[in-house]
């Protein structure tokens, strides 16, 4: 039988388990013609295993500039027609929202020819997600990450709530 001391050993596990979103956000687009997203409800959610408590985020409405890339260290792109990437969102211990971008199916993310798979992005140890949306574009329109409407013509977002990803 496993001991609480074997998931302290793995950091892994730690990080997983520790990061748990507890609560229904309900992310959503923050109000038609928007680029921006909201919840709708308090989030309880907890980091390294500590609980926090977010207020609904429609008072401030979040703008979607993606705080990182699907390459660490790197920021957002626009992300071109005919694909579909998707976008988590997290927060940290003090509640600061972030976005994380993922890549699209076979973006060049590297000159080493390491491409893209268009998965769910993981997010920092540091942070739990709360939800993603999906962000299809047809063959004509780009997406811009905070710009772009998130019910413009030619896009295409869908939202949903987690509790963890991994």
């Amino acid at each position: 039988m496993g001991k609480i001391s074997d998931a302290a050993a793995s950091k892994a596990l730690k990080d997983v388990l520790g990061n748990v979103c507890f609560s229904k956000a309900t992310l959503a687009i923050n109000a038609g013609g928007a680029a921006t997203i909201k919840t709708t409800g308090t989030t309880t959610y907890t980091v390294g295993g500590i609980y926090y408590t977010k207020a609904a985020l429609s008072a401030q409405s979040i703008a979607i500039a993606a705080n990182y890339g699907p390459v660490n260290g790197t920021d957002g792109y626009v992300q071109p027609v005919s694909s579909v990437v998707y976008y988590v969102v997290s927060l940290d211990a003090a509640g600061t929202v972030y976005v994380r971008q993922g890549s699209y199916l076979n973006q060049v993310l590297s000159s080493q020819g390491d491409l893209g798979t268009g998965a769910i992005p993981d997010t920092l140890s540091t942070q739990t997600p709360i939800g993603y949306f999906r962000i299809t574009t047809n063959g004509a329109t780009t997406f811009t990450p905070g710009t772009t409407l998130l019910d413009a013509a030619g896009i295409t977002a869908a939202y949903t709530d987690v509790a963890l990803i991994g």
